[in-house]
């Protein structure tokens, strides 16, 4: 089995590529974009700048995980109790999907509702369901872009780590990023 194993090309793009995202108007757009584009974008965004967070644990995020500057979650995939401080950008990102009368328990971005997605089952179905629709889209932002690469929820949070590496910092602190690194983005 060892023989087999290779290693998985790691995917990221550069910072600048980050920045032309970021600031692309939409509506330059030849093309009427869809109602997930602008979405797309947000949710890769807000990985990137919260220390590359997994989208399923985006999806999971409730107002009630969040205290002052700092979001809390455990990690879906390893159940690992996690931290990270909040950038401006994710900050504004949050406020963009924030409606009003909104209670703790609520999501805090329109992937999941809370009297809909009850079971495990139903929140799984939904978050496959719109990450397909992200990813989808993130494809179409990468040919706007004029990306060599494909853009994935995958590739946000691989650009997190990739930006902090190209920028001196430690790859051992890199892989502890969300004690303190997530400030540096």
């Amino acid at each position: 089995v060892g023989k087999l194993w290779t290693q998985t090309r790691k995917r990221a793009i550069h910072k600048e590529d980050v920045q032309k995202l970021k600031e692309f108007d939409l509506s330059t757009l030849i093309k009427y974009p869809t109602p997930y584009l602008e979405f797309a974008r947000d949710i890769f965004l807000f990985s990137y700048f919260s220390a590359g967070i997994n989208f399923k644990d985006i999806a999971t995020l409730r107002y009630n995980d969040m205290e002052e500057d700092r979001i809390f979650y455990r990690r879906h995939k390893t159940g690992k109790a996690m931290t990270c401080r909040l950038h401006p950008q994710a900050k504004e990102i949050i406020a963009k999907y924030t409606r009003s009368e909104v209670i703790q328990e609520d999501y805090i971005f329109p992937i999941l509702d809370r009297q809909i997605h009850r079971t495990e089952q139903q929140i799984h179905n939904r978050v496959h369901k719109v990450l397909v629709h992200i990813n989808r889209e993130l494809k179409e932002w990468s040919k706007q872009l004029g990306l060599a690469m494909n853009l994935t929820t995958y590739v946000a949070r691989h650009t997190f780590a990739t930006v902090l590496k190209r920028s001196g910092v430690s790859v051992a602190l890199i892989s502890d990023r969300f004690k303190t690194v997530a400030n540096v983005c």
